[in-house]
């Protein structure tokens, strides 16, 4: 467990943020995200528009955003994801966070918040989706598909390599993410777009759900390029 040295400035804020988010706690919202699967340690059903209020209130603060997130409440971790300062965030904290990711809202906050914004994205996309664990993977390709246009030639190779050795699995949040990587991708130029169309065709072609997913989002793609 990784513990940070106390700092009366931060301990101020942090004190502060949890007045704030329980003045602002919604207990219908937080019962509805449990019945629906959406599950923290602690969650007070703070509605993002207004963490985001609450973050604006405060500094980019690497230590801050650290502190933050150990505190494993719904609200607060999202909040170290808007406070993290993505310069001084390093690969080693961006795998601890992802460790702690277990649903899909944490993970799009921390991909759309800070893990796209890092030096070293395309490796911890590179990274991602060669993980053992789901969340890690999902995170790899909603990574890639929000970057889908500055990551390099041999990492959409990557991606496709490894769409293909998913492509049977039973996960919807994982087919779901190739799908919004794979048609993304389509956007970059028609070469590329072309290069996909026609790996689907070849290596998508046993029609489970997965693959049906996937080809599909492609195909809408591509035919919303071309009008």
């Amino acid at each position: 467990m990784k513990f940070l040295l106390t700092n009366p400035e931060i301990d101020q804020q942090i004190t502060e943020i949890k007045r704030k988010i329980r003045l602002s706690m919604n207990g219908i919202v937080s019962e509805s995200m449990e019945a629906g699967g959406i599950v923290y340690k602690q969650n007070f059903g703070v509605a993002i528009p207004r963490l985001r209020e609450l973050a604006a209130a405060y500094d980019a603060n690497h230590d801050l955003a650290q502190r933050l997130w150990m505190l494993k409440i719904r609200e607060t971790m999202i909040m170290a994801t808007l406070l993290e300062d993505p310069e001084k965030f390093s690969i080693e904290n961006a795998r601890q966070w992802l460790s702690d990711i277990h649903q899909s809202e944490l993970m799009e906050q921390c991909v759309m918040n800070t893990f796209i914004k890092t030096p070293f994205a395309n490796q911890l996309i590179a990274d991602t989706i060669a993980s053992e664990q789901l969340w890690s993977r999902v995170s790899g390709f909603v990574m890639a598909a929000r970057l889908h246009a500055k990551i390099p030639d041999k990492l959409v190779d990557d991606l496709l390599s490894k769409v293909k050795q998913y492509s049977r699995t039973d996960e919807y949040h994982l087919y779901r993410s190739m799908g919004l990587c794979m048609a993304r991708l389509c956007r970059r130029n028609t070469e590329t777009a072309k290069k996909i169309s026609e790996f689907c065709t070849q290596n998508l072609s046993d029609k489970n759900d997965a693959q049906r997913y996937i080809s599909e989002e492609v195909r809408q793609e591509i035919l919303f390029l071309n009008n």
